[in-house]
């Protein structure tokens, strides 16, 4: 049978699509794709339903929308997700919460009355996470500059006489402000000469623009000047037997976080969390994991496909990710300015948004950003994975 490379996204346990994954599918065609977990700590809780795409003819997961979307436990107690974008549910934030030595799984029905469902998880055990620190590092890049960076670690318990199998992530959550209002359309292609600029407050800056009097209003508060945005890592860490002694984890190298600018303008909130694993989930994670190694290495031999936990009920479909079920154990530390041992000149200044060109009634644009420290736009277009809610964890 003839077969193709497609290409899929997971969420690697966050929020949002950070990375794709390479597999080969029969032909024409389009497989399911499931990404989502439950744990213990507090919700709401994201399931993304995506379909593969051949390379060479998109460069992102189509997006499913499904008839419904429930995550149910052992007892029977269960919860209809809500649709929050195209393909991506969240459960109630006061609803459905994990526990431990309960088992959870998930139900998809599609419009087409097909009917997926996974093989139910049970919660274990997360171990403490004990402390976080850093090391502050110099990195020589190919063109001979140097970099910073820091690296960051943990320590860590599992739990007695379990299989203490875990997932670690560290997340970099950094602050940022935009300036939404003051967004401007500059000039307009070919026109010479161009016209002056155009003032275009973002609807979301809270601000209208008076032309009669050339004056920017405040109607309402902003609603996109002010956001939280993640460092992401892509690449899973998992627990492995030469990390543990005597039940202990001792300097396990979870990430980095890279001395940028925004990252430092205030500071970054460094979360590492220890989630526990099925074995079935354990096997998942660390094909995903040698698959990234595998990608680096001109020798590495082709990685077998991850299974999946997740199966068609009424009838006989390949289907992609994983729905996992974990306790979790967190650990915070913060980064700022003040933590680089060499000082803080050495932080870059900020990127500049570059122009982009967009057809406007039949004419073509330029928007432009013309002071890289103003950003004229808002926070959560600026930005990748960002929201406007502040992290409960953030101080």
């Amino acid at each position: 049978m003839k077969r193709s490379l497609v290409i899929f996204c997971l969420l690697v346990l966050q929020d949002s699509c950070v990375d794709v994954f390479e597999y080969e599918t029969p032909e024409g065609n389009s497989i399911l794709v499931v990404d989502g977990r439950i744990t213990n700590t507090p919700g709401p809780y994201t399931i993304k339903l995506t379909r593969t795409q051949k390379l060479n003819e998109l460069s992102t997961p189509l997006k499913v929308s499904a008839k419904s979307v429930s995550i149910i436990d052992n007892t029977g107690l269960s919860e209809t997700l809500t649709e929050t974008s195209d393909g991506v549910y969240q459960t109630n934030p006061l609803g459905i919460r994990g526990e431990i030595g309960k088992s959870y799984k998930v139900k998809i029905e599609m419009r087409d009355g097909k009917i997926y469902e996974s093989i139910p998880e049970i919660i274990s055990p997360a171990g403490v996470v004990d402390s976080v620190y850093y090391e502050f590092q110099t990195v020589q890049t190919e063109e001979g500059t140097s970099k910073y960076q820091f690296r960051i670690f943990m320590d860590s318990k599992g739990e007695q006489n379990t299989d203490n199998f875990y997932l670690w992530k560290v997340t970099g959550t950094y602050r940022v402000m935009t300036s939404p209002e003051l967004h401007i359309i500059l000039g307009a292609k070919p026109a010479e000469p161009p016209p002056p600029p155009k003032k275009d407050p973002r609807p979301c800056s809270g601000h209208i623009y008076d032309s009669r009097f050339d004056k920017l209003i405040a109607v309402k508060p902003c609603e996109c000047c002010e956001c939280w945005a993640d460092l992401v890592d892509s690449k899973p860490h998992i627990s492995e037997s030469s990390f543990v002694v005597n039940n202990q984890y001792k300097r396990v190298d979870v990430g980095v976080i890279p001395v940028e600018f925004w990252p430092f303008w205030d500071k970054t909130m460094v979360k590492v969390e220890q989630m526990s694993l099925t074995k079935s989930a354990y096997n998942f994670w660390k094909i995903i994991r040698d698959q990234k190694d595998g990608a680096s290495s001109l020798f590495q031999p082709p990685i077998g496909q991850a299974t999946s936990n997740i199966f068609l009920t009424n009838g006989k479909a390949t289907v992609y990710g994983y729905f996992q079920a974990s306790a979790v154990s967190k650990k915070i530390i913060f980064l700022n300015a003040n933590s680089i041992p060499i000082g803080a000149g050495i932080i870059p200044e900020p990127p500049s948004l570059p122009p982009r060109y967009i057809p406007t009634g039949g004419v073509i644009y330029e928007e432009f950003i013309t002071d890289p420290f103003v950003i004229r736009e808002s926070c959560l277009g600026a930005f990748a994975h960002s929201t406007t809610q502040k992290p409960t964890d953030w101080k």
